[in-house]
């Protein structure tokens, strides 16, 4: 089973140039600078609510150390990203990490005109493992279980794949130490 061609997930495979971080995909995105990301306005921030006190622990139990949140690792994604390759604009929005998952949305544009869009979401299973699952236009959705980070010459790439498919068997979303995304 093959995406849609001009889904997000087979148009990354052409991306070679980076995406820069954006505060709101304009009309025109692909004037925004590449060399420099735009800021993004903070909308203002409900006040925290106080961390909840532990439970009281009965004499000589062991403590129970906090359990790391399985997407920390992938945090730095949550934003708006945004770039062209092929006189294809893309945009990408993801959600901070909330209760195991992350949600995203991807959208190409040509010419004015839509050629895509896919909602994703990045999410921790019942069983423990994290799988990237990516539903493009008029197709069902597949996941693909990430493998974990490698490194490539300095720039961390976080692989999600899924033998199984004929193409692509792999998503790779690679931050440089200059916070640039490149998708693949």
């Amino acid at each position: 089973m093959s995406m849609h061609p001009t889904s997000l997930l087979a148009a990354f495979v052409l991306m070679t140039t980076s995406v820069a971080a954006c505060a709101q995909t304009p009309a025109a995105a692909p004037t925004l600078p590449q060399s420099a990301p735009a800021q993004s306005p903070q909308p203002p921030q409900p006040p925290e609510a106080p961390p909840p006190k532990p439970a009281a622990a009965s004499p000589g139990a062991p403590a129970t150390p906090a359990k790391a949140d399985p997407l920390a690792a992938l945090d730095w994604l949550a934003g708006c990203w945004a770039g062209e390759v092929n006189l294809r604009a893309f945009t990408e929005q993801w959600t901070r990490p909330a209760a195991g998952m992350m949600l995203g949305l991807g959208h190409t544009v040509m010419g004015g005109r839509t050629l895509s869009y896919e909602f994703m979401r990045i999410e921790t299973r019942a069983d423990g493992t994290i799988a990237y699952v990516a539903k493009p236009t008029d197709k069902p959705e597949e996941a693909f279980v990430y493998q974990g980070t490698r490194d490539d010459r300095g720039a961390t790439r976080h692989v999600f794949s899924n033998p199984a498919r004929d193409f692509p068997t792999e998503i790779d979303y690679t931050r440089t130490p200059g916070g640039e995304l490149f998708a693949s």
